[in-house]
């Protein structure tokens, strides 16, 4: 494992070098994989050419330099880079809640309730108003924010608030098997441990345009940006093992006859998709040099994987 991720390093601080408008992004994660390989005196270095360079990226590279100091046990290092991020003009939301996170891993729940309470007088008079709402799409981030903050804050005893408030109760899940389902858990606050998601490929997707007209009608490019916006947000969200599954167009057809359902109906999906065989399964994501599950033949890096992917907010893919 070491090697490879010695190998994906070196990969990532080369695509830093020939995509100069996503370095900083780039470079985050080289830091985060040269630290799995066991260098961490490589990803430090990169960490600190982030922090001079400031903005949010360098506050994502405090953050994640404390984690380092934490690992390696030097608690008075780390505290100071989160103090120091603490202060900056950058930090956004979402940094304050990856502090919090890492610093409630490390069981300083006092801290990380600080850290949570920034992240919550961080939230805009729109994203507190879709809370009150209950509208599940805007809110799921911020739902999960506050869900870790109202679990921060019951572990240290204290009364609910008024954030506290506009966390949705939480259900009983049924196992998830699309975006649609793993991202309406989440906005209850149950984050999945995993769960399977089904797409068509770029070939299997024209014969299903042809089969079914006017149900798949998104363009191909809107369609793969946004399942890989949405899995981003799952994986975003805390779930750390999502699969695929690349229906077959035919198999579908039959698996739906034999269930007596259509093979456009969400509910006969789910099922095809909760049985699927391994050898339609894609562990995602892939490698960055591995071929791109949407089947564009494109290593994934060139392809769903490109950096500038990441702050894509494309419509639902249908």
């Amino acid at each position: 494992m070491a090697n490879a991720d010695t190998k994906l390093a070196a990969e990532l601080e080369t695509d830093a070098d020939r995509y100069p408008d996503e370095r900083p992004e780039i470079l985050l994660e080289a830091a985060d994989a040269w630290q799995r390989a066991g260098r961490s005196d490589r990803a430090r270095a990169i960490l600190d050419e982030l922090v001079e360079g400031g903005g949010e990226y360098g506050c994502d590279a405090r953050i994640q330099l404390a984690d380092l100091h934490l690992q390696a046990g030097d608690t008075m290092m780390a505290y100071a880079e989160l103090n120091t991020a603490a202060k900056d003009h950058a930090l956004g939301e979402r940094q304050c809640e990856l502090a919090a996170e890492l610093l409630a891993a490390h069981g300083d729940l006092d801290q990380a309730a600080r850290w949570y309470d920034r992240a919550a007088a961080r939230l805009t008079d729109e994203q507190l108003d879709a809370l009150r709402r209950g509208d599940k799409w805007p809110t799921i981030g911020t739902t999960i924010m506050l869900r870790n903050r109202q679990q921060v804050r019951q572990r240290l005893g204290r009364s609910p608030d008024l954030l506290d408030t506009l966390v949705p109760e939480l259900t009983d899940p049924e196992k998830p098997t699309t975006a649609e389902d793993v991202l309406d858990l989440m906005d209850s606050g149950f984050i999945p441990r995993q769960t399977r998601m089904l797409t068509f490929r770029r070939d299997q997707r024209r014969l299903a345009q042809q089969q079914w007209p006017g149900v798949y009608d998104q363009p191909d490019d809107e369609y793969y940006a946004a399942a890989e916006h949405r899995w981003r947000e799952v994986r975003d969200g805390g779930v750390p093992s999502i699969t695929v599954v690349a229906a077959d167009v035919d198999d579908l057809i039959a698996f739906a006859r034999l269930h007596g359902g259509s093979p456009t109906d969400p509910a006969i999906k789910r099922r095809y998709c909760e049985t699927a065989p391994d050898r339609v399964t894609i562990d995602w994501p892939p490698e960055r040099n591995a071929a791109c599950w949407c089947g564009s033949g494109r290593k994934y890096k060139k392809c769903c994987g490109r950096p500038w992917m990441n702050g894509k907010s494309p419509s639902s893919p249908r």
